[in-house]
């Protein structure tokens, strides 16, 4: 088992209670990044155990996020939030967010092929609801295609 990390509040760590468990380390931190942005402080815990050998994340239960029982409820309620819907691409003709993004076309990977440089200016959005097809720049433009 790894140490816990102290937060800098100097909160003792038998004071905190397991609020998620992650298989990866890189899951948690994000959870963790998203707790402490909303000023929650975190303790994440068996980190090292699972980058060092990451066939036992399950057997230990994965790598988990722990906060205190005074933050408890608060922590929960942010991490069951929805992301916000700022810099999420939605279909410019039906709205859906159900959506597939194919950045390597067939030209893409034509140049892969033959060890080219890959333009990877545009992408191309399936949108599952309406069916329809349209290209988004990867620097953020749009532009339609039927």
């Amino acid at each position: 088992m790894s140490p816990i990390k102290q937060p800098a509040g100097g909160t003792r760590p038998d004071a905190y209670k397991t609020l998620a468990s992650f298989s990866t380390p890189v899951e948690a931190h994000l959870a963790a990044t998203r707790l402490e942005s909303a000023g929650v402080k975190t303790s994440i815990r068996d980190e090292y155990a699972v980058t060092f050998d990451w066939f036992i994340s399950n057997a230990i239960g994965g790598v988990k996020i722990e906060v205190s029982d005074e933050d408890w409820i608060e922590a929960r309620a942010l991490l069951n939030l929805a992301p916000d819907s700022v810099g999420m691409i939605v279909c410019p003709h039906c709205g859906s967010s159900n959506i597939h993004i194919r950045v390597l076309s067939v030209f893409g990977v034509i140049c892969l092929l033959f060890k080219l440089p890959i333009p990877l200016k545009r992408a191309s959005v399936d949108c599952r609801q309406c069916k329809r097809v349209h290209s988004v720049a990867i620097n953020g433009g749009t532009g339609d295609r039927t």
